[in-house]
């Protein structure tokens, strides 16, 4: 029989050696209350891992849920700020189509009187750059001395400052500009008009005057000699000579 911890040997121990080796031989039974107090029971150790196993699965799923739960949230998150930048890109988008038609309305009718447009721009959630604001420069100062060119440049200022569907109160101040510079070269055309006809009517009357007074002269004459020869017709040369002078 070999003791357990032992190399097998010719050795022969003693009696006091040999009575210590009998008591861990491997086949003397343990008692059972040294079995209870040193080493768990094979029952026990299996409740207790069986009750462990539980608490970590449950923990497990507990985190799973927490990271299922924080990515839904950071997803609904993403598509509102998706669909919150799309809304600004179609906003943007109008907007641009709106100026820029808006512009190019006051350059169609202003022609020559009107410049080149120049923008306001705003980059958008997209990188690009949308036009947000925008104006024409226009001529509005009245044709020096000539009235009637001031009247048809300002109708044509006039009609380009409402030329767009939805005229903004600067277009407005334009249009309302251009109407005041109408008013006063139609006055001014119209007194000019007016001291015309008045010189015109003074050198009518003066013509017919002057054509009044020779046709009198003219008829005078012949009066007088018509008198002589009626003097001299009756006999009387005296009276006729009176006549004559």
């Amino acid at each position: 029989m070999t003791p357990v911890g032992s190399s097998y040997s010719s050795y022969i121990p003693s009696a006091v050696t040999t009575q210590t080796a009998r008591s861990i031989a491997v086949n003397d039974n343990v008692p059972p209350a040294e079995a209870n107090t040193r080493f768990a029971p094979i029952e026990q150790a299996g409740e207790a891992a069986v009750g462990t196993a539980p608490s970590d699965t449950s923990r497990d799923t507990e985190l799973a849920e927490a990271e299922r739960s924080k990515r839904s949230r950071l997803a609904k998150v993403e598509a509102e700020l998706a669909q919150s930048e799309q809304s600004e890109i179609r906003d943007l988008a109008a907007r641009d189509r709106e100026v820029r038609t808006h512009e190019q309305a006051h350059m169609s009718v202003g022609g020559q009187h009107a410049g080149s447009a120049s923008f306001t721009y705003q980059r958008g959630p997209d990188g690009r750059m949308y036009a947000v604001g925008g104006e024409v420069p226009i001529d509005t100062g009245p044709v020096p001395g000539d009235p009637q060119a001031t009247i048809e440049k300002m109708e044509q200022v006039r009609r380009a400052a409402l030329a767009p569907a939805e005229p903004s109160a600067q277009d407005r101040s334009i249009a309302a500009q251009a109407a005041q510079l109408i008013a006063q070269a139609r006055a001014e055309v119209a007194s000019t008009s007016s001291d015309t006809a008045d010189d015109k009517g003074s050198v009518a009357a003066t013509a017919a005057d002057e054509e009044q007074a020779d046709a009198s002269s003219a008829g005078d004459a012949p009066s007088a000699d018509l008198s002589l020869y009626r003097s001299i017709a009756a006999g009387n040369p005296e009276s006729a000579v009176r006549a004559q002078a």
